[in-house]
């Protein structure tokens, strides 16, 4: 029998060792990653997003919500309202931001003072819990229709906000004390400042002027520079960022008046982050504004309306601003701005509002306004395009 070499055999074993040694290196370096791409990305991706994490408040905001005789006869049930049913088809998009902001067009100010609507309007004081429950808690109640029920209606409006809490309601006052007090929401760590003007109040049944000599503080007006300056800078004391609601330009007007403007410019030299425009029932331009400061303001000119019974076909487009605000370094800016198209319906006993993408087929051959129009929502696409342009990211 052959004897076994001792020296060969270790020698031959180092051999083999080092082999499996260079063979595992070459699978853990070349194979296994093929396996484990998905999953490193992912861990550089949660990295990356952890280091790059930063505080973000999301924001949404509609436009007019005008409660027309129309709008609160279907929303009476039993002798009292419900208007959910007319923002269901919208109320994901609202519920899912942190901040919500609505143009409170009419006065709550309930029963008491008759329900009408056009052209002196007073509104069912449920619609208040009703836009709370479809996720609205950014209201603005400064519009030349504040004063259709005198200060009365005023009072009533803002005693019937003030029962709900996490919201803001701003733009008309009971008191002097109350327009002093600057409305906050916090969110995220970032606190947010809303204030209200309007540039008109309607005289159908009284002279609203002459009452406002007497309440000076009920409504703010926006030819009331110095008010305006006085506010922007106690809300900067108390605030992170500023908003500020705008009911301004004219009716039915897609041109952007030089009032408009002017007044733009005021709150951009203020350093005023956000503007949200209201009144015109149709849609406007979104566009940036520099300020004095080397700051820049959003100004979205006009939302349109967001639910009426008007009967004009431009009144049935609106809009829906979305954007966020982000934190970083101590510093706040404001980025992913998009406009929603949206399409007031109201016809077959409904009134209601939908994104223009999402709106049945079925629903246009019975609109009030569009039912012989078939091409409609095409050319409504366009005319968003052609009014919002290229600068703003519109969604389909």
């Amino acid at each position: 029998m052959k004897k076994i070499n001792k020296k060969r055999v270790a020698f031959a074993s180092l051999v083999i060792i080092c082999l499996i040694i260079i063979i595992a290196l070459i699978i853990n370096l070349t194979i296994l990653p093929l396996f484990n791409n998905s999953n490193g990305i992912t861990k550089n991706k949660q990295a990356k997003a952890k280091k790059e994490s930063y505080d973000t408040v999301s924001l949404v905001a509609v436009g007019d919500n005008i409660i027309h005789e129309r709008v609160f006869q279907y929303a009476s049930t039993n002798g009292t309202y419900d208007f959910t049913p007319c923002y269901k088809h919208i109320k994901k998009y609202i519920q899912d931001a942190d901040l919500a902001f609505i143009n409170q067009e009419t006065i709550l100010g309930g029963d008491t003072l008759k329900i009408t609507g056009y052209p002196a309007f007073n509104s069912p004081s449920e619609l208040a819990k009703n836009l709370i429950d479809t996720g609205f808690n950014m209201i603005n109640g400064a519009t030349n229709h504040s004063f259709d029920r005198d200060f009365e209606g005023v009072k009533a409006a803002s005693q019937t906000w003030r029962q709900y809490q996490d919201i803001i309601y701003t733009g008309t006052y009971d008191s002097q004390s109350d327009r002093d007090t600057i409305r906050i929401i916090e969110k995220n760590g970032i606190k947010f400042a809303l204030l209200s003007y309007t540039q008109s109040l309607n005289e159908y049944n009284t002279n609203p002027y002459k009452l406002l000599k007497q309440t000076a503080y009920a409504v703010p007006l926006l030819e009331d520079t110095a008010a305006i300056k006085a506010d922007v800078q106690k809300a900067k004391e108390q605030a992170d960022v500023i908003i500020v609601s705008a009911h301004w330009g004219d009716e039915n007007e897609a041109e952007v008046t030089a009032k408009q403007q002017e007044y733009a410019q005021l709150f951009a030299d203020l350093g005023v982050d956000l503007v949200i425009g209201t009144h015109p029932h149709i849609i406007q331009p979104v566009t940036w504004v520099n300020g004095q400061s080397g700051n820049k303001t959003l100004i979205a000119y006009s939302l349109g309306n967001f639910l009426s019974t008007m009967e004009t076909q431009d009144t049935q487009l609106e809009g829906m601003l979305s954007l966020n605000f982000i934190k970083k370094d101590a510093k706040i800016f404001i980025d992913d701005i998009t406009w929603t198209p949206l399409i007031n319906h109201f016809g077959d006993n409904t009134v209601e509002v939908y994104p223009l993408a999402k709106y049945p087929d079925d629903k246009l051959a019975k609109h009030f306004v569009l039912h012989d129009k078939p091409n409609i929502i095409q050319q409504y696409k366009a005319k968003t395009r052609d009014v919002i342009g290229d600068k703003i990211t519109i969604k389909d």
